[in-house]
């Protein structure tokens, strides 16, 4: 299935050439449901984890009165292939990486991220002689209403031009630029991409971004590997309004309010936030340095 987002109304870089060199290109990854398999990339299958090595945990539970509790199995939240996104940075010998996280918030390596407690492993597939069959299921040791555990989605890959969000621009720039959008109210359109992607440029509308986006290990800048979002796109198209830019062609004969509307909207099931997005922050150096999430 091919997914495409909607022509942008106006290319910014007409009317200010200098922001031209800090366009950047993302993958929306356009998650459905589906059923993934284990070798596939996706968000929410099953992972190709080796059989003979221990799934990822989570120790740091405690109840009200300070006492261990678990550990527990972490959730698989994302698998991604080298051949599907060859803009991933792979470290030398790896060409698969894998998401896990614990679905209640946790404090992050970097001091002003918050968020899930994220795990990237990094691995070549053909080292997985033998794949774990019968991996951790969420429901059995997590409750649904954390909101942070994935739907199956198979991905559908699309590339796209992006323009920073308005802090990561030189200051001058970033102030005519952001004036000239709203005058036109062009912000939602032109500027950062919503939905679940990789790579880019994440919009900080919730919290300010950090003055210091550094790794804390090496002190090298921190760069955004995946954003997840409650929404793919907004809720326009009804009552004769035109449909939002970043509802894809392909499914604009889909009543929003259907079910099958409401999937395409929210393919992987999580409210993120508070009903917003997030991104997956890594080293631009080294990108199995520990990651960090930051929740809008």
């Amino acid at each position: 299935m091919t997914l495409t987002t909607g022509p942008a109304s106006h290319d910014p870089a007409v009317d200010f050439p200098e922001l031209a060199p800090h366009a950047r290109t993302t993958v929306r990854l356009h998650p459905r449901r589906g059923t993934p398999g284990p070798r596939d990339s996706h968000i929410g299958g099953p992972l190709w984890w080796p059989a003979g090595e221990p799934w990822s945990l989570c120790a740091e539970h405690r109840d009200v009165n300070g006492r261990q509790q678990g550990p527990y199995p972490l959730v698989a939240v994302a698998q991604l292939t080298a051949v599907d996104f060859p803009e991933i940075r792979f470290p030398e010998g790896t060409d698969l990486v894998q998401l896990l996280w614990c679905p209640e918030w946790h404090e992050q390596p970097h001091p002003e991220g918050w968020g899930q407690a994220c795990r990237l492993v990094w691995r070549r597939a053909g080292d997985v002689i033998e794949a774990l069959v019968a991996q951790p299921d969420p429901d059995a040791h997590w409750d649904r209403d954390l909101d942070m555990i994935p739907a199956a989605c198979v991905l559908h890959p699309e590339r796209l031009t992006e323009y920073p969000w308005r802090e990561e621009l030189p200051a001058g720039l970033a102030d005519r630029h952001t004036a000239w959008l709203e005058e036109r109210g062009l912000v939602d359109d032109v500027s950062t991409v919503p939905g679940c992607k990789l790579g880019g440029s994440m919009s900080w509308g919730v919290t300010d971004m950090p003055e210091t986006m550094e790794c804390g290990e090496c002190r090298a800048s921190l760069e955004l590997f995946l954003q997840f979002d409650t929404y793919e796109y907004e809720l326009d198209g009804c009552d004769g309004r035109p449909p939002d830019r970043f509802r894809p062609l392909e499914e604009r004969g889909l009543e929003p309010r259907s079910e099958e509307g409401r999937a395409a909207r929210e393919p992987v099931g999580m409210t993120v936030g508070r009903g917003g997005h997030a991104g997956l922050f890594v080293c631009s150096a080294d990108p199995r340095h520990p990651a960090s999430f930051f929740t809008q």
